[in-house]
């Protein structure tokens, strides 16, 4: 979907899909990607008694190839007097929808975009810069939206049909048909990204909002509906009604969804994910949607927009929001980083294996 950003701007607090069609030739700008990491935690704790003995305990996780890892624990007990150390290891139940390791194509330092002729990209915040990794191999060309699991598989919506497909972030030649049936509960297009179920609870599925496809893309009064895809059965849901008829969300790794929507000025809303009832609405003033192609994510803390305020239908403008205030102004500033990308996104997908808190 499309936005606008009339140059660095601040925006203030208050109360808050991608479709796109052009023919372009875009040029290719590669930046260098970065390998992710896998997680570990670890705790310590002391104790002092007669004899004297500190015990410590540490917990690593191990990645298997499915969505679970298993997790061991090591508890080492040292005593003082005899200077003996004895370690035992524990198994504990598997970690649920854990992140993959040592992907090729990494999860957690980027954000993957989808150009309206169906070729994926990466866009990467840290150097404001992009790189392609080809054309998905579906046999369809007019996208719509995409969202991103945490196993690197991009679901991308077509406009008009509300198909979806699963596309490899690896091998983007690598495109599958989930079984998800369009036209659900009569909803054809919608904005969509994976949410986590919540900080502790990092399991995810789709959550959206409805695009009626009559009288582009609108802003009033329950003119939407707030929506979500069960991950068992790919049953869509309605959850409740938004203000918006035609609008993109992000959703991040401890929970929150978010929708970027409206006009006049467009709105960043963060959504109940129970009912899609506005939590907190943040005004954008200075970034506008014109047309279909727009779209946006959360990546580090931070918000990035990817819109066509020229509506040249070519090049989308990159827009960065300072969302939790980073350089520590008071201000929540939105900054225009990039005037003409190297395509025009119609879709931004982060995995919930990204950062949610700044690197």
């Amino acid at each position: 979907m499309t936005s606008t950003s009339a140059g660095p701007t601040s925006a203030t607090s208050e109360d808050t899909g991608t479709a796109g069609e052009s023919e372009s030739g875009t040029p290719t700008t590669t930046a260098p990607t970065s390998t992710s990491t896998s997680t570990s935690t670890s705790t310590s704790t002391s104790s002092t008694t007669e004899p004297d003995t500190t015990t410590s305990t540490s917990t690593g996780t191990t990645d298997p190839i499915d969505t679970t890892t298993t997790e061991t624990t090591l508890t080492t007990t040292t005593t003082s007097e005899t200077g003996e150390t004895t370690t035992d290891s524990t198994t504990g139940e598997p970690e649920a929808c854990a992140c993959p390791d040592d992907i090729e194509v990494p999860l957690d330092d980027g954000i993957f975009v989808l150009s309206d002729d169906a070729e994926l990209w990466k866009y990467f915040p840290e150097t404001n810069s992009f790189t392609m990794l080809g054309a998905i191999g579906c046999g369809m060309t007019n996208t719509f939206s995409m969202a991103v699991d945490r196993l690197g598989y991009a679901w991308v919506q077509f406009n008009g049909t509300g198909e979806l497909r699963k596309v490899d972030v690896t091998n983007v030649s690598d495109c599958s048909d989930p079984g998800f049936v369009p036209n659900q509960n009569g909803v054809k297009n919608f904005g969509m990204a994976f949410v986590s179920n919540s900080d502790s609870d990092k399991c995810d599925r789709i959550y959206g909002n409805t695009y009626s496809g009559f009288g582009g893309y609108s802003e009033g009064v329950n003119v939407g509906d707030f929506l979500t895809i069960d991950p068992n059965n790919l049953a869509l849901s309605k959850l409740g009604k938004t203000n918006f008829d035609g609008a993109e969300l992000t959703g991040t790794g401890d929970g929150r969804a978010f929708i970027f929507g409206g006009q006049f000025p467009s709105k960043l809303v963060e959504a109940d994910k129970a009912t899609g009832a506005a939590l907190d609405v943040l005004p954008l003033n200075g970034l506008e949607i014109n047309n279909g192609a727009f779209a946006f994510a959360f990546f580090a803390g931070d918000f990035y927009f990817f819109t066509d305020s020229d509506n040249d239908l070519f090049n989308s403008e990159v827009t960065h929001l300072d969302y939790d205030d980073s350089d520590m102004n008071g201000v929540q500033d939105l900054t225009v980083l990039t005037q003409d990308a190297p395509l025009l996104v119609v879709g931004a997908g982060v995995s919930t294996c990204a950062p949610v808190l700044p690197m």
